[in-house]
Formats: structure tokens, C-alpha cells, sequence
């Protein structure tokens, strides 16, 4: 009797660990978009994935998109990096208990904030390389450049710590290992410690990025003006200067510059803005206030759209090289567009309501000359304007969306306030479908290419796609870091070939559509110079016939004085808003 009693009780058990497991699958299974309703929206499922993390106990804090990488970090302490094509696991590593931000990249390292502790990986392999002390707890994600990571903080300073690569440093290291060897004795021990570093150079030197230690050097500095709740985003870059912006809690929007020639202070505020509040709305009408007001808050970090990313530009001089826009949303229901060149404001758009969310642009691909870009703005009632960049006028509206994710050639991918995905037609902002999502922690926003990135808190990642782009769609032919990359790569092995990498291929989706050649836009003859949105403000011809259509023309006429909202600095004490704020500096 007894051995019958426990055949069954493990009959029992076994029957509700299999309900369980199936149980289980059934749920994870449900948490996928289902594949009819990805068709029926024009979409196919690509990959799914699961993050590395326990699942009872852990969950993902950041998910971010970057060069084709999904990184993913967990409050357990966990940074993973992803393909974004086929969900394959690149590698996985532990940086610590504390809280990590999402990782800064560039093209060889990804950097992390763990705690008060900012560390370093090989961007390809995983593998550790620093780690150093932050001076100060970090307010937001760090940025990279090629060649220093930017670190903001409470103390209401940002930091730009130097990311060197040690191969740079060979013939020093050589010339410390003669010395050595001269000082030595020992003729076995010098010959070991000579084929140590030669066999470090020929494992290592050409393939990691080794760095010297971060702790060697104190950073560069400068004073933030609040604190930087949201992380800095990079405008222009080239091998000797970077611009940095970023907006505070103090509702300034800041614009540094770092000039690494520089003998002191390299690390400088180039503008400081601050956008006092002009407008009341009564019965939806628009109506001017001066004095609504003493500031404006801003509480969505801005977005950077560049105007001229050949090497030419990027080889000239700051005060000569264009400027790109820097587009951003206030709480009271403003958009300003501004050229990080001059610190000008282009052009300002009014919402009716407050900007919490990222602002964004995209390439027009049906365009039939010339870089133009279309703006998007979600405001928080609910609203999504698509803008010109080039004019800040209105193209259309839509109702119901919370945020932009991704865009291809005709369509828009948003989240609504419904927390669904909904398809929009680039052209009118009608809305095509809507699917039905399970709870997603992160709608990863996609600058790069057409796919669709869902993240839910337990970590399981979904990758979508149009379902006859089985080729990614590239919003952007190169970047500012791309271009940095390449100058930094050239002019360190001695190479003088700075040619821009090859444009991306023509869409799937836009038949007699070519794709964008960054060159041959630079190239653009008189005739369209007007049509062109990134004219060159250095030029005088241009700037008297295009004025008013270029959106990096110089706004400080006299004629505007009165309706920008980011006042001159060297204006009178009764007129700037910055009066009193120049002993900071």
C-alpha cells in the first residue's frame, strides 16, 4: 500500500511540475505580439529574446539602441549586449550591485555608471578595461565621444573624463622599458619583461581598446546650471572639438564645448539658454504674455539634427564650421528650434500643451532633391504634430499618441495613450492599424533603422519589422560620431584617407526614390539653395536669398528681438534673462 501511495504521489507531482512548465510557456507565449495581428499591421515578428536576469527577483532598468546593438541593463547589476538584427547575445557581463544607468558607446568601448563608479568594456567583446571614481553622484546616463565620456551630476557639474587609447602610447612605453632594461641586471628577467610587452602589443594592441587608466587624469569640468535629469546628447564633433547639450531641472538649455588644444579650462559654456514663457492660451486661441512666467521648465532632453557631416566641415575651425539644430520642448507648450553654431533660435512652434517626451526627426526619403527632414512632436495631451524643419510650420496633426518609437519610408510607428502600437502614414498622419501590446516596460526609440523594439520589465525583447523590409531601413548615412571615428582612426595611423563610408541603399518601400547622398547635398548647385534646410549661414550671397527658409540662419536681427524667447546675452541688464548669472562664470 505504502509503495503505491508514493508511485502516485509522485504521479502527482510530476503531473503539476509539467501544468506548471506548461503553464509558463503559455504565459510567455502570450506576451508576444501574436503574428496575425502583426500581419494584419504589415509587421512580422524578426526575433524574440530574453534577457539575462531572474526573473522572480530582478528587472530591466534601461534598454537603449545603438549602432545596431540592443544594451540592456537589469537592477541586479547585469549589462548585456544584443544584435539587433537576430537577438543573438553578444556578451554579458556584471558591473555590480548598484544601480547602472544605460551605457554610453562610441566605436570601440561602452561605458556604465554603476553607483559612483563609472566602467569601461570592450564594446565587442565585453571584456573590462577600466573603472574609476566619478567625482560627485551622477544625475543622469553618460555620453561618449571618441575620445571622452561626459558624466553629469547632482553638484550641478558635468564632467569629461579622457578615454585614451594606450596603444597611442607605445613609444613612451617603449622608451620606460629601455630604461628599464639599462637599470636591470638581471638579463633573463629583462628578456621576460620585454617579450611581456610584446606579446601584450601583438594579443592585444591592435584589437582591444586599451586604455590608461582613468584614474591618472583629473577630468575636465564645467558648471551645468541645475541639474541634468535628462543625459547630454552630442552636436557637431570632429577630432579636436565636441559640442555637448543638455537641459536642466533649472529650465536652462546648455550647449558646451570642449576644445582639446586647449591649455585651460578645455571644457567651457558655449551658450546658456533659458526660455522664458510668452504665450497664454484663451479658448484655444494664442495669445502673447511676457510676464506668464519668470522661466520655463524642460523636462524632455533635446534632439540633434546635423547640418553638414563631410570632413571638410568637421576639419574647419568652430567659429567657421555650420552649426546643426538642437530641437526641444518646454512645459508650456513650446518647441524651439536652435543652431548650436551661433545659439540663435530659428524658428518656435506652439503646442497648447506641455513637451515631456522626446522630440524627434527623420529623413524625408520621398523628397525629390535636397536633405529634408520632417519633425515630430508629441505633447502630452495626447497630440503628434509633424513639423518642417526647415520653415517650423505645421504639415499635420494626429490624436491619441504618447510616443515615437520608429519611422520607415511611409509609416510612423507610435505608442498611444492606450499603451498600443499604432501605425500612422507619414504623409498625413492617418492611422492605418493598431495593435493590441502585452505590458512593455520600453518602446526603445529607433533613430537608426525601420525595426520595432519592445521590452517588457521581466526582460523578454520583441523585434518587429515591415514585412516586406527584410533589409534594414537607414535613417542616417553617417553621423557626427561616425565622422569623428573616421577623422580620430586617420589621423592616429598617419592615413590620409577621410572619405565618408558609403550612403545606405534606397528603401524597399518608395519605388523612384533615391537614397540621401550626405555628399551630393553638399554638393547641391545655387538653384536649390532655398530648398536646401542646412543652407551655409557663413556664406553672404546665401544668406540674403535664403533667410528666411534656412533653419541655420543667424536670428539675432532686431526685427525678432522682441519674440525670442532666449534673449542675447549682451543685452541690456532690463532685458537679459541671464542678468546676474555671469559670476558663476
Amino acid at each position: 500500500m505504502k509503495r503505491h501511495f508514493a508511485i502516485g504521489l509522485i504521479f502527482c507531482l510530476m503531473s503539476v511540475c509539467v501544468a506548471a512548465n506548461a503553464t509558463a510557456a503559455g504565459i510567455a507565449k502570450s506576451r508576444l505580439v501574436a503574428e496575425r495581428d502583426a500581419q494584419a499591421a504589415g509587421l512580422t515578428r524578426a526575433w524574440f529574446a530574453q534577457a539575462t536576469l531572474d526573473r522572480d527577483r530582478e528587472e530591466v532598468t534601461s534598454a537603449t539602441l545603438q549602432d545596431g546593438v540592443v544594451f540592456i541593463t537589469t537592477n541586479g547589476g547585469v549589462l548585456q549586449a544584443i544584435d539587433a538584427e537576430n537577438g543573438t547575445t553578444l556578451w554579458t557581463v556584471n558591473v555590480g550591485r548598484e544601480y547602472l544607468t544605460a551605457p554610453a558607446i562610441n566605436s570601440k568601448i561602452v561605458a556604465v555608471l554603476c553607483g559612483t563608479r563609472l566602467v569601461v568594456y570592450d564594446r565587442f567583446s565585453g571584456k573590462f578595461l577600466d573603472e574609476t571614481e566619478v567625482f560627485g553622484q551622477p544625475s543622469a546616463a553618460p555620453v561618449a565621444t571618441e575620445r571622452e565620456v561626459y558624466v553629469p551630476v547632482y553638484s550641478q557639474r558635468l564632467y569629461a573624463y579622457p578615454v585614451k587609447r594606450r596603444e597611442t602610447e607605445r613609444p613612451e612605453a617603449q622608451k620606460t622599458l629601455e630604461a628599464m632594461l639599462e637599470a636591470t641586471k638581471d638579463a633573463k628577467m629583462a628578456e621576460e619583461m620585454k617579450a611581456e610587452l610584446e606579446a601584450d602589443y601583438a594579443a592585444n594592441g591592435t584589437k582591444q581598446y586599451l586604455l590608461a587608466p582613468l584614474s591618472e587624469a583629473r577630468p575636465h569640468q564645467c558648471p551645468t546650471l541645475g541639474v541634468a535629469a535628462a543625459a547630454p546628447i552630442l552636436g557637431a564633433q570632429s577630432y579636436g572639438v565636441d559640442r555637448v547639450i543638455w537641459t536642466t531641472d533649472q529650465g536652462w538649455l546648455m550647449i558646451g564645448e570642449l576644445q582639446r588644444d586647449a591649455v585651460n579650462n578645455p571644457l567651457q559654456l558655449l551658450y546658456k539658454l533659458q526660455a522664458t514663457p510668452q504665450v497664454a492660451y484663451l479658448n484655444e486661441s494664442r495669445y502673447g504674455n511676457r510676464f506668464l512666467a519668470p522661466r520655463d521648465d524642460v523636462s524632455c532632453a533635446p534632439f540633434y539634427v546635423p547640418q553638414d557631416l563631410s570632413a571638410q566641415n568637421m576639419a574647419l575651425e568652430p567659429a567657421r564650421r555650420k552649426g546643426g539644430l538642437a530641437i526641444v520642448g518646454v512645459n508650456s507648450g513650446s518647441v524651439f528650434a536652435i543652431n548650436d553654431a551661433n545659439g540663435k533660435v530659428r524658428w518656435t512652434y506652439l503646442t497648447q500643451s506641455p513637451v515631456s517626451e522626446r522630440v524627434s526627426a527623420f529623413k524625408d526619403f520621398s523628397a525629390k532633391q535636397g536633405l529634408v527632414y520632417d519633425v515630430y512632436v508629441p505633447v502630452d495631451s495626447g497630440d503628434f504634430f509633424a513639423l518642417d524643419l526647415k520653415t517650423g510650420l505645421e504639415n499635420w496633426r494626429a490624436a491619441g499618441v504618447k510616443r515615437l518609437i520608429s519611422a520607415s519610408a511611409t509609416r510612423l510607428y507610435v505608442f498611444d495613450q492606450l499603451d498600443r502600437l499604432a501605425v500612422l502614414d507619414r504623409a498625413n498622419g492617418a492611422r492605418l492599424k493598431t495593435v493590441t501590446l502585452a505590458p512593455t516596460k520600453f518602446q526603445i526609440f529607433n533613430r537608426e533603422t525601420d525595426r520595432v523594439y519592445l521590452v517588457s520589465a521581466d526582460g523578454l525583447i520583441q523585434c518587429l519589422r515591415e514585412t516586406q523590409q527584410e533589409k534594414p531601413l537607414s535613417h542616417r548615412d553617417e553621423t557626427c560620431a561616425d565622422v569623428a571615428a573616421r577623422l580620430a582612426k586617420a589621423i592616429e595611423t598617419g592615413s590620409e584617407d577621410v572619405a565618408p563610408s558609403a550612403p545606405a541603399s534606397a528603401p524597399n518601400a518608395v519605388e523612384n526614390a533615391p537614397a540621401v547622398d550626405v555628399d551630393e547635398a553638399d554638393a547641391a548647385t545655387e538653384e536649390v539653395v532655398e530648398d536646401d534646410p542646412f543652407a551655409d549661414d557663413s556664406d553672404a550671397d546665401a544668406e540674403e536669398e535664403a533667410a528666411e527658409d534656412d533653419p541655420f540662419a543667424d536670428d539675432s536681427d532686431a526685427e525678432t528681438a522682441e519674440d525670442d524667447p532666449f534673449a542675447d546675452e549682451e543685452a541690456s541688464d532690463d532685458e537679459d534673462p541671464f542678468g546676474g548669472d555671469d559670476e558663476i562664470f
